[in-house]
């Protein structure tokens, strides 16, 4: 029965976000105390968000979000308010007893808030790393215990990623989930780490690692991958866990890996660095290149490489982004060449798309 009550409260809270009314939840997400799913606009059926929401005992509910756009978003409802209609107000956000955040509420319903919380914010990186949230507003100050974000927002990410590949009538559990056996063996350890050895774990923050599970997040979701989804810290093999995030599809595996600045680094010595480590872990027939390539006046670097060894043959891309705060970002896209859709990594479309993905979500 409490569980009926919660998904009936979430369903009934998110109807008012919409300016049409939605329909749902479709599938299930289900992250600590966090309950939801996908919803769609129910005057035409259209995918709108997935979300999720939890209770709290002062009697607000809160809920995070993400639309079909990559816009994220955390709402409060609270039957007792009664704001005016697109009414805006001061809200000041602290996490972990943290500098606080002096953000802007506008109220979607007499009883409902919302608070944009763009991508690329600090916003949105602290609210993924903390374990607590005050909310000031209107002269009250409300507590939150955060559950599980970490996990939560990737999850979320991966609801949008596949609702929007498969539609609604394939919703199912949303967990980020592990990569299939088969995909793992294209890109073990060894081939998998020469993205992620130019700087040793030690170097690199909790904030870089957050920084890099949502720019995988973003990534997979501006790409035409089947059933991408990011990995889980626990479920990333160590490697990769200590150093970035990693996601998996249909066609591939990836990783995200954050180089910090160093003096005289240059992009194409990064797409160097990692093409010459995938050529010491080949035991057979390898070849390997390395270009730069403009998209839309901006230039991103590009290392390629392919392994036929006794592991079955393996195609490695990795596109090399100039980060904001200094350094790079490595993006690789590995496929065992095995399958009709793994052979599509190679094709010049999937090559630009994934060189548009890595440069807008590095910008944004």
């Amino acid at each position: 029965m409490k569980l009926k009550l919660v998904a009936a409260a979430l369903s009934l809270s998110l109807i008012a976000i919409s300016t049409a009314q939605a329909r749902g939840p479709y599938g299930s997400i289900n992250v600590g105390n966090w309950k939801g799913g996908a919803f769609t606009n129910d005057q035409d059926g259209a995918f709108s968000y997935c979300a999720a929401g939890a209770s709290y005992d002062s009697g607000i509910y809160f809920m995070v979000m993400i639309d079909q756009g990559a816009a994220w978003s955390l709402a409060f409802q609270h039957p007792k308010w009664n704001f005016m209609a697109n009414q805006s107000f001061p809200i000041v956000l602290t996490f972990d007893g943290r500098g606080p955040f002096n953000v802007q509420g506008v109220a979607l319903g007499a009883s409902l808030m919302r608070v944009p919380m763009p991508a690329d914010s600090a916003l949105i990186t602290e609210f993924r790393k903390a374990k607590t949230m005050s909310a000031f507003a209107h002269g009250h100050l409300f507590q939150f215990k955060l559950d599980q974000t970490a996990v939560l927002l990737p999850t979320l990410a991966n609801c949008v990623a596949v609702v929007k590949q498969h539609g609604v009538a394939s919703a199912g559990d949303f967990s980020v989930k592990p990569a299939p056996k088969a995909i793992a063996v294209a890109a073990p350890p060894a081939a998998a780490g020469g993205s992620m050895r130019p700087e040793t774990p030690q170097n690199l923050s909790s904030d870089m690692q957050i920084e890099a599970i949502e720019l995988a997040s973003n990534f997979i979701l501006r790409t035409a991958l089947r059933n991408p989804r990011v990995l889980s810290r626990a479920e990333t093999p160590i490697a990769v866990a200590s150093t970035g995030a990693a996601w998996s599809s249909d066609e591939a595996v990836g990783l995200v890996r954050i180089v910090p600045a160093k003096d005289g680094l240059k992009g194409l010595d990064v797409a160097s660095a990692v093409v010459a480590m995938d050529a010491r872990d080949c035991k057979g027939k390898f070849a390997s290149g390395r270009t730069s390539e403009l998209v839309d006046s901006d230039v991103v670097f590009r290392g390629f490489s392919s392994c036929e060894d006794s592991g079955g043959p393996r195609l490695s891309q990795y596109f090399i982004v100039s980060r904001k705060k200094g350094g790079f970002v490595v993006f690789s896209v590995i496929s065992n060449m095995k399958t009709e859709d793994a052979k599509t990594i190679a094709k010049d479309e999937r090559l630009a798309d994934f060189r548009k993905a890595a440069l807008v979500v590095v910008e944004h």
